[in-house]
């Protein structure tokens, strides 16, 4: 099985599962990112992020961009602090609220949205072409590279974990569900990917950080019930509150899964050719 295929397969078998569970609970999952974008704000000019700074060094000054899944704009932003023009594609109108109210916020005026998920949407070639943390449940994931690599006049940049952000949280799987999670891929899977395309891009490792933390056991409870498609008062969600006292430690500024490695991330990045 090739790197493409086998991408392919974990990720259908991530959302099978996914969705098997969502059926039993009869859950309505419309905007999933609602319970999270307002967790997805940061300050625009933000001056100790060393994620960013790394961004920024590979963009021109006076460029354009185009954010992939940009979210509330924590890219995006600061980008169109240095860009002529960012624009960003999402389809979360929750996140898009967050980016709009942000840029408000900001005074910046230079950021345009298209409400659509990637594979649809019609938007024009720009610069840079970024597309930070989607990657990991796109199961048509050669398309999808395709079509990024077709939108960037100058230079392709996507950012990427080592492991999938959902991973953090997979141990609650078995425990509430009673079966192992399988995982999405990630960075390694990625970079196999791109190998298989033919591409072969610069990667950037940055430095570990802690993994996120819950404000406090009250949001841990409501995030976890959100992520892992559990309705209040069931059997599902009694299992998942033991899970909780085996699984969660209370830490400096709130609540985390234990044991949890450092959490390490790449920047992938090549210039198409044309």
């Amino acid at each position: 099985m090739g790197a493409i295929e086998a991408w392919r397969y974990r990720v259908e078998a991530h959302h099978e599962q996914s969705e098997a569970v969502m059926a039993a609970a009869a859950w309505s999952d419309d905007d999933f990112w609602q319970p999270y974008a307002r967790f997805f704000r940061l300050d625009p000019r933000r001056k100790d992020d060393p994620v960013l700074d790394l961004l920024l060094s590979m963009v021109e000054p006076g460029s354009t961009a185009l954010d992939v899944g940009g979210g509330a704009g924590r890219m995006a932003l600061p980008m169109a602090l240095k860009c002529k023009q960012v624009h960003v594609v999402e389809p979360s109108s929750s996140m898009i609220e967050q980016l709009r109210e942000s840029a408000t916020d900001a005074g910046i005026e230079n950021v345009s949205v298209t409400q659509a998920v990637w594979e649809d949407a019609e938007v024009d070639a720009e610069d840079l072409v970024l597309c930070a943390h989607v990657v990991y449940g796109v199961a048509g994931i050669e398309p999808f590279l395709r079509k990024l690599e077709g939108h960037a006049r100058s230079l392709v940049v996507l950012l990427a974990f080592v492991e999938s952000p959902m991973n953090r949280i997979s141990r609650f799987w078995k425990p509430v569900h009673g079966e192992e999670r399988i995982d999405m891929p990630a960075l390694p899977e990625l970079v196999n990917v791109l190998w298989e395309m033919g591409i072969f891009p610069d990667v950037q490792m940055m430095g570990p950080i802690l993994s996120d933390r819950f404000e406090d056991r009250v949001v841990a409870l409501t995030q976890l019930r959100n992520r892992l498609y559990v309705m209040a008062g069931t059997a599902e969600d009694a299992r998942l509150q033991a899970a909780m006292e085996d699984l969660l430690v209370d830490v400096d500024g709130g609540v985390m899964v234990k044991g949890l490695p450092l959490v390490r991330q790449g920047f992938v990045s090549w210039r198409p050719e044309k």
